[in-house]
């Protein structure tokens, strides 16, 4: 019985997340999942410490104010490493993480949702990123 409630849970997440992936950050949240206000506004990037060299260093698009942290403020990303961003959305870590390891170095997105990936694969042409 817990399986079937879990997956239910996933099933109701994933639609979501790809229903924001879809609509190209326009919208909310609403209630139950996160605060209205925060979600889907790029400017709460800068709240939870995104520098404001970081914040327009990314494809239009990608910063979608979807995060709860900046990991890159704790990585200490050299070049040439290999980075792999779990929950990637669409793209905004993997973009500026990319522009720390350099071309010696590779980002890997991971998403649940293909809608994300498309979205984030979408935001790498944008920004003429490989």
């Amino acid at each position: 019985m817990a399986g079937i409630k879990k997956d239910r849970v996933r099933k109701h997440i994933r639609e979501r997340y790809a229903g924001i992936a879809k609509s190209a950050g326009a919208g909310g949240c609403g209630s139950g999942c996160c605060q209205p206000d925060v979600l889907l506004n790029p400017d709460a990037s800068a709240r939870i410490g995104y520098s404001s060299e970081e914040l327009p260093a990314v494809p239009e698009g990608a910063n979608m104010g979807l995060g709860c942290g900046n990991p890159q403020a704790i990585a200490n990303l050299k070049s040439g490493e290999i980075v792999v961003d779990l929950g990637c959305g669409g793209g905004f870590d993997c973009f500026l993480a990319a522009r720390r390891v350099g071309k010696k170095g590779h980002v890997i997105g991971v998403d649940m949702t293909p809608e994300m990936i498309h979205k984030a694969r979408e935001n790498a042409i944008k920004g003429k990123v490989q």
